[in-house]
């Protein structure tokens, strides 16, 4: 892909034009493609098709989180203080079409005890905006506790939560400690652990 710095002759240059797809950047900067022409009995590969749902299941998304006000209140606080030029559009999409990740679930400090701490330090490409808990209780099959981590109009792209735990695991019971991570996007990761 060619890059044109315009002299001041031509003010804006954009689209098809004899073959050549023409962008206009911010800053005055124009990114030249060959435009691709595909034989009219072109099909996918089952990898190229999955990829192109993707991307259309990802634009479709934009448009319902752009009509959320508080979410396009918050991706463009982020576009605020982005590099010059980042698009709001290429943000949003990219931060759909990555998921957050759970780094740490450090249940080290966490005996079963009330007061024991949970440690969670989860990231995301753009903003984290809530961690959820859960001390489930294999034995009797049911949650015995539950907290959230709510980062909404805080935004961090790395978040780290130290739980203090409000509820003893009653004697000669098996828990699990699940914890999820939900991006700005509205992306879900899940990571579970024993203590």
């Amino acid at each position: 892909m060619a890059k044109v710095i315009l002299n001041p002759a031509i003010q804006v240059i954009s689209g098809d034009i004899s073959g050549f797809v023409y962008r206009h950047h911010a800053g005055g900067r124009v990114s030249i493609a060959k435009a691709s022409v595909r034989s009219p009995d072109y099909e996918p590969t089952p990898a190229q098709a999955a990829q192109m749902q993707k991307f259309k299941e990802a634009s479709a998304r934009y448009t319902r989180l752009m009509q959320e006000a508080g979410t396009k209140a918050a991706y463009e606080q982020l576009l605020a203080n982005a590099e010059p030029g980042t698009q709001l559009r290429t943000m949003v999409i990219g931060d759909i079409l990555s998921a957050p990740k759970i780094d740490t679930l450090d249940l080290s400090g966490y005996q079963g005890q009330v007061g024991d701490t949970i440690r969670v330090l989860a990231e995301d490409s753009v903003s984290i905006q809530r961690l959820e808990l859960v001390i489930y209780d294999q034995t009797a099959q049911a949650d015995l506790e539950s907290a959230t981590h709510d980062l909404t109009g805080n935004i961090q792209s790395a978040v780290e939560w130290v739980y203090s735990v409000a509820a003893a695991v009653p004697a000669d019971h098996t828990v699990e400690v699940r914890v999820a991570a939900f991006d700005l996007a509205g992306n879900r990761i899940e990571q579970t652990g024993m203590p």
